[in-house]
């Protein structure tokens, strides 16, 4: 980094330095000079405290000062106070502050931050060191822990409910305040917060602040800085858990400590009242993005302790901020909160009872007057009883704590004066944490009327914070979504709450399948953050892109939002929002589609897994929608199959569904009903398929009612003319006379290449060639009208390698001066012919029992691929050294490659090798020079014998034949089996989905049976001549959703949607009440277990005990 690039840097962060000063300094000393700053703005604002007179403590018997220490450690120029009583304002001094900076635990490797300042520092200059140059980030929560000061064993239920303080502190961004001690509940959270931080970024460590009193920490000399210290100091602090004195050593996991000087020794809660102060000025500052009313909310944690925690407990209440009392941690905590439960006005002498029932020492050793003022105290804070919430340590959760602060946080917030009429704090408030019960109750009740704009910026509150419940409340309220969705929202959404991961993964998806939703959601993500991109100037390629048009995005808002949740993996969100959209089946399958292709591309197993999951769900929302649909109007939901809409890529259902390859929709009843009306045209799907075929060859018998078609023709005079026509373009019939032409085209090859191949073409020949012509032009125009999804099909792969393998045959059989390349011609017409052969498999997918099989046998040409691999080891190794042992310096390389490859592969088939036993090697059928059409010999020793090693060339051609026959063979068989049982579960929906493609492959062919329908592609080609020497004329794309019929079918299905959600709303009210059935007697049958161990342990209480068994097993029954 140059000086240039450190000025604004360093001017930032330390103001008080000239920004001359920085012109020629080196990164080296960018360190020391912040330090230097912090040291001088330390200095300068914070002091530390030393008595300057020494009053003789009478109690003493060390000679000791009131303020705790000896006359020997006071100062130079101490004077003798034997008159006035000791005060820390006004016997001892201000002097700049000695002991601050880093703190490091010896052997621990802990680092923190600490600093000693005065009694009556002010909060505004400390909290100014805090964020400006401690650089804490504003905190949106204070939690101020009190309670449990002394060392105890804590309990299992406490330390969950700590563990859940911590996890809220870290996901809120709160700061939480202790006494810093590594005692007690303190020390506990401190192994809290360091368990929570080791595996997290700096960013997200915990913000633990320890205030403590400077006279009660222990090994404070170490803390204290040299005369030469450098600027950034780091003090060795020794932590003494065995030392035996009344000070306390410093928490090593606390991040911050705050030491509190007043000029004393050994006297305990000097802080108080600096903590105090902080923790207000804190609460009253205003915070403009603040969701707690402009202001950071604070609130009181206490569990057990003794006056400290009950006079912190009255302190927070007198200052309006709530607290929260864990009831089952003992001592004070215990005697607050079953005041709070406690029924009728609270006198002297209940309180006085819950002293001595919760504190029974405590309370033995106080005087009459103290006693007096805990009761006061007790009784103020029970003067405002909104501030106190209670939980109860049994009923630990996880949620119990967040519900406890965020309520304590809601009451404090609405009782105040100032915001108790500030409904929308008030809702911000619930929704930051999440507490939607208390919204529906106490905020969005009958007597109050909401307007959308009220609810506007919640809503997008609630949708950023994957809120869905809220999102749901606020639609149920009153929100306009469609309204609410402006331009200025959705792109807010799309940039600044977008994962660049996601749009780097949508990018690499439309690159890689390149089909049209996927295309169009990326321009439209691309439209959205165009801005982010014109504002970077360093971006210099930037790629220039087609944008959509706006006013595509305002027309469809809900989908542009539904589309932003699910390529998120907002799982509720987005079924919230699904709702809301128009054409749920069509979104439901695009987003099917979307998820599906995004999970094919993350790297992350687990996002992978959970983008197919909620694929899955939402495939299966939109089987279960459309089944509602075609239940209550068959017409009207086949019209939602073939609905199409911008929003979606311009697809239908129909062709989502096929894409994200759901195979549970295209197999439903409704949708291969649709495909079956398409298959058969205007033909009755009750006729016989053997008449339609019989209809084939014998025309007059479909004027006879031979056949019988779905509508009747209203004119008479036509009615034959319409059958015929119905008849012909049936894409049924059409497939079945293409078969039977194409068996004919197959028998005709068969016969030239068997029975009439001349050296010139026959006249059957040419026929041949004409028809494989009309194939060609049929394979242009598929490839015309599909584009690059043309080759995605592997039929069209093959019926492309058929042509070509065609054409070339005609180009070496047309030299028929040249017998070689005659009969090379002839050679490639046979190979070619396997092709067409086996294009006739593809017919065989329209029938059930065969067209399941024809897609075994393609995924097993995959397994038999992949084990191509594990052979290829196995027969390369063998048949190396197979060749290495036998032979000498085989230089011919087809023989090689017989040795190596060919005769190992036969051996895998049972075909044993002769040439690697010597007692039947003969040397008849090989050669030992090479110049003859025969294997090279074995090599042979001294005597003409063969010099291979039977007892090597034996076993290895036994183990060889043993893995390959045997273990590999089996293996084959077994992925067969296991291929062969995965299609067979799926028997049924796999051929329904296949069908699917060849339904749609004839029903978009011109209904011109083959080969007649040369004639059909002349003309189009002559058409399409002319109009290109014509003018183009200009048609205004047709806007979805504009037609009448497109929406009354979306109305239609807004209907049955909501019939929909109430049958599921239905079933799932009905599991969460057996689910809460269970819990009752889970309940039930634990307190019952708890009764039968009392009673085995108190056989005089049995009585008693068996009552209460009676009368719970009369409940549970």
């Amino acid at each position: 980094m140059k000086p240039a690039q450190l000025i604004p840097c360093l001017n930032w962060k330390c103001p008080g330095i000239p920004l001359l000063l920085f012109q020629f300094v080196t990164p080296e000393d960018v360190d020391k000079l912040i330090g230097m700053d912090l040291v001088h703005f330390i200095q300068e604002n914070f002091k530390k405290r030393e008595c300057v007179f020494f009053t003789k403590d009478a109690k003493s018997i060390d000679n000791l000062c009131k303020c705790g220490h000896t006359k020997s450690q006071h100062i130079e120029g101490t004077q003798i106070n034997n008159h006035e009583k000791w005060n820390y304002k006004k016997h001892t001094k201000e002097f700049p502050t000695d002991a601050f900076g880093d703190i490091e635990f010896e052997n621990l490797g802990k680092r923190g931050k600490y600093i000693r300042l005065s009694y009556d520092t002010d909060s505004e200059t400390l909290y100014d060191l805090m964020t400006q140059h401690w650089h804490l980030k504003t905190p949106n929560l204070i939690i101020s822990v009190t309670g449990g000061a002394k060392n105890f064993a804590l309990k299992p239920r406490m330390r969950k409910i700590v563990s859940r303080l911590i996890y809220i502190a870290q996901s809120k961004g709160a700061w939480i305040f202790t006494g810093g001690t590594h005692y007690g509940l303190m020390k506990y959270i401190g192994e809290v917060v360091r368990d929570n931080t080791i595996s997290r970024t700096s960013e997200e460590n915990v913000v633990a602040i320890g205030i403590a009193a400077w006279g009660m920490v222990s090994n404070r000399d170490s803390l204290i800085r040299s005369c030469d210290a450098e600027a950034s100091y780091s003090a060795q602090y020794i932590m003494d858990d065995l030392k035996r004195d009344p000070l306390y050593c410093l928490d090593n996991n606390h991040t911050h400590l705050i030491l509190v000087d007043n000029g004393t020794h050994g006297c305990p809660a000097t802080e108080a009242k600096l903590r105090t102060q902080l923790e207000k000025y804190i609460s009253e500052r205003i915070i403009p993005d603040s969701n707690y009313g402009g202001k950071i909310p604070i609130v009181c944690f206490a569990q057990g302790g003794g006056k400290e925690t009950l006079k912190a407990i009255n302190t927070a209440v007198k200052s309006k901020i709530p607290c929260v009392v864990v009831e089952g941690s003992g001592q004070i905590a215990d005697v607050v909160a079953s005041l709070v439960e406690a029924e009728g006005t609270v006198t002297s002498s209940s309180v006085k009872e819950r002293l001595l029932r919760y504190l029974p020492r405590t309370l033995s050793r106080l005087t009459e007057e103290e006693t007096e003022s805990w009761i006061r105290w007790i009784k103020e804070v029970l003067e405002s009883p909104h501030l106190l919430t209670v939980i109860k340590i049994e009923e630990a959760g996880d949620e119990i704590v967040s519900n406890a602060i965020s309520f304590a946080l809601y009451k404090a917030f609405s009782t105040n004066e100032q915001d108790k009429d500030n409904w929308n704090g008030q809702l911000k408030l619930l929704l930051e944490w999440n507490q939607l019960d208390l919204a529906s109750e106490e905020i969005f009740t009958n007597d109050r009327h909401w307007e959308s704009a009220d609810l506007q910026d919640v809503m997008f509150t609630a949708l950023v914070k994957d809120r869905p419940k809220f999102v749901r409340l606020f639609l149920e309220n009153g929100l306009n979504l469609r309204k609410f969705l402006t331009n200025e929202v959705l792109t807010e959404l799309y940039t600044n709450n977008f994962s660049s991961l996601v749009f780097k993964n949508l990018q690499i998806a439309k690159n890689s399948y390149n089909d049209a939703l996927l295309t169009f959601v990326w321009k439209m993500v691309e439209d959205f953050r165009r801005g982010i991109k014109k504002e970077d100037k360093n971006i210099k390629d930037e790629i220039e892109i087609q944008l959509l048009d706006v006013s595509l995005i305002t027309r469809h808002p809900l989908q542009a939002l539904f589309i932003w949740a699910v390529l998120q993996n907002k799982k509720e969100l987005s079924k919230v929002i699904w709702e809301q959209t128009r054409g749920c089946t069509l979104a439901a399958l695009g987003a099917s589609k979307l998820l599906k292709s995004l999970a094919k591309v993350k790297n992350d197993i687990n996002a992978a897994g959970e983008s197919e999951e909620l694929a899955n769900e939402y495939e299966t929302r939109a089987v279960e929608l459309f089944t509602e649909c075609y239940s209550g109007d068959e017409d009207l939901a086949e019209q939602l199959l073939i609905y199409s809409c911008e929003a979606w890529g311009g697809s239908n259902c129909l062709e989502l569904a096929v894409e994200a390859k759901d195979q549970q929709f295209i197999a439903q009843p409704g949708v291969q009903n649709f495909l079956s009306k398409q298959w058969y045209g205007e033909i009755s799907r009750d006729t016989k398929n053997w008449k339609i075929i019989l209809c084939l060859f014998l025309f007059p018998l479909i004027g006879c009612g031979f056949i019988s078609f779905r509508k009747k023709p209203t004119d008479n005079r036509k009615k034959l003319f319409l059958y015929y026509v119905s008849f012909f373009t049936s894409p049924f019939v059409v497939f079945s006379w293409t078969v039977i032409f194409y068996i004919a085209f197959l028998l005709l090859f068969a016969y030239v290449l068997l029975m009439d191949f001349q050296k010139e073409p026959t006249t059957l020949e040419l026929i041949l060639y004409v028809l494989v012509f009309i194939l060609l032009c049929d394979e242009v125009r598929q490839w015309y009208m599909n584009g690059s999804k043309y080759f995605k099909d592997l039929w069209n792969v093959m019926d492309s390698l058929g042509i070509f393998y065609f054409i070339a045959g005609i180009v070496f059989r047309l030299y028929s001066s040249n017998e070689t390349a005659w009969y090379s011609g002839r050679v490639i017409f046979c190979l070619d012919y396997i092709i067409f052969t086996l294009r006739l498999i593809h017919i065989f997918t329209v029938s059930r029992n065969l067209g399941p099989k024809i897609i075994m046998l393609q995924r097993m040409m995959i397994d038999v691929f992949f084990f191509l691999f594990l052979f290829a080891v196995w027969m390369v190794a063998f048949g190396v050294a197979r060749q290495g042992i036998l032979r000498k310096n085989e230089h011919r390389w087809e023989w090689i490659f017989r040795s190596v490859i060919y005769e190992p592969y036969l051996a895998m088939f049972g075909q044993y090798p002769d040439d690697i036993d010597a007692t039947t090697y003969s040397f008849q059928h090989c050669t030992f020079n090479g110049n003859e059409s025969k294997p090279l010999c074995v090599e042979v020793d001294s005597n003409n014998h063969p010099r291979f090693p039977e007892w090597i060339t034996i076993p290895l051609v036994c183990i060889y034949m043993l893995s390959t026959n045997i273990l590999l063979v089996n293996l084959l068989i077994a992925m067969f089996g296991y291929t062969v049982g995965s299609v067979q579960e799926n028997n049924d929906q796999v051929w329904k989905f296949q069908r699917y493609f060849l339904v749609q492959e004839y029903c978009n062919r011109l209904t011109i049976p083959f080969p007649f329908v040369i004639f059909a592609y002349i003309y189009m080609v002559m058409r399409k001549l002319l109009k290109c020497c014509c003018k183009n004329e200009y048609n205004q794309p047709s806007i979805c959703c504009s037609r009448n019929e497109d929406n009354e079918t979306l109305a239609w299905e807004a209907v049955m949607k909501e019939n929909y959600l109430v049958k599921n709303t239905k079933a799932y009210d009905s599991s969460e009440e057996m689910v809460h059935r269970f819990r009752q007697l889970d309940l039930k049958v634990v307190t019952l277990q708890i009764l039968m161990e009392t009673c085995t342990g108190f056989m005089d209480k049995s009585t008693a005990a068996s009552y209460k068994l009676t009368k719970l097993l009369n409940s549970i029954t």
